[in-house]
């Protein structure tokens, strides 16, 4: 009993030790005023593809290699945000709230046209495929890596917008990457076509707590106002959704 009990408590030990600490995800030139603030925001217009958050990650090469294409004449915007939670979550619990499709429903943004908060997602469900409209259950159970998925949110801006879901799931990490399968308009103009825009949402459980880092890169059609209009919008939605996922936890 004795000796099953002290290997029991080795195992735990040892598990515990193989857990980062937050200083060695965070890049050590960021890693205090992250601590200090609890999150950080840098924006990139260039379309150079450096990513000045990106923590340290088996899944940085693929975050990277996620980047949209960009098109010669096009606005490029790329918004990273960092986040540092001290409580704990669990790379399997990430991954639950991760395919809680339905619960981004409802969920309120800041719009500075409106000068207010408001409803961002009038609905959002899954569903079968990047054609369909169908509402289906969401499927948040096992393990998620490899995992494609589809969904559709009712935007307050963009309208009904069809998404891929693409999971990736190991033993201490989890990404998700969302990918637009409809053209996202201004009014009447689609500026940001199918494939155009790709959010990042990676979660790294540590000793301290969780990292979060949120990256949504796009290529996008110039028309007059455009810039300012997409660089709010897309911004406010990635806050919203990082705001989203704390509050599952």
């Amino acid at each position: 009993m004795i000796t099953a009990a002290l290997l029991t408590c080795g195992t735990i030990l040892s598990a515990q030790t193989t857990e980062k600490s937050v200083r060695e995800i965070v890049n050590k030139k960021y890693c205090d005023k992250l601590l200090e603030k609890g999150n950080l925001i840098f924006t990139h217009e260039d379309g150079s593809g450096n990513l000045t958050l990106l923590p340290e990650s088996e899944y940085a090469d693929t975050i990277k290699n996620n980047l949209v294409e960009k098109q010669d004449k096009h606005f490029y915007f790329t918004y990273e945000t960092l986040y540092f939670i001290p409580n704990k979550i669990t790379v399997q619990r990430s991954s639950e709230i991760a395919r809680t499709i339905s619960k981004l429903k409802g969920i309120k943004y800041y719009s500075n046209t409106r000068k207010k908060e408001v409803v961002l997602y009038k609905r959002a469900f899954l569903i079968e495929n990047e054609k369909s409209i169908t509402p289906l259950e969401d499927k948040n159970t096992g393990n998620a890596d490899g995992l494609i998925l589809y969904c559709l949110t009712d935007d307050n801006s963009f309208g009904q917008t069809r998404y891929m879901l693409n999971y990736f799931q190991s033993e201490k990490e989890l990404l998700t990457v969302f990918t637009n399968k409809d053209g996202i308009g201004l009014g009447p103009i689609k500026v940001i076509t199918p494939d155009s825009l790709v959010i990042n949402l990676l979660i790294e459980p540590c000793k301290e707590g969780v990292v979060i880092y949120l990256c949504a890169d796009l290529d996008c059609k110039k028309v007059p106002g455009g810039r300012e209009k997409i660089t709010e919008t897309i911004s406010s939605r990635v806050e919203a959704i990082s705001k989203w996922f704390i509050s599952m936890m």
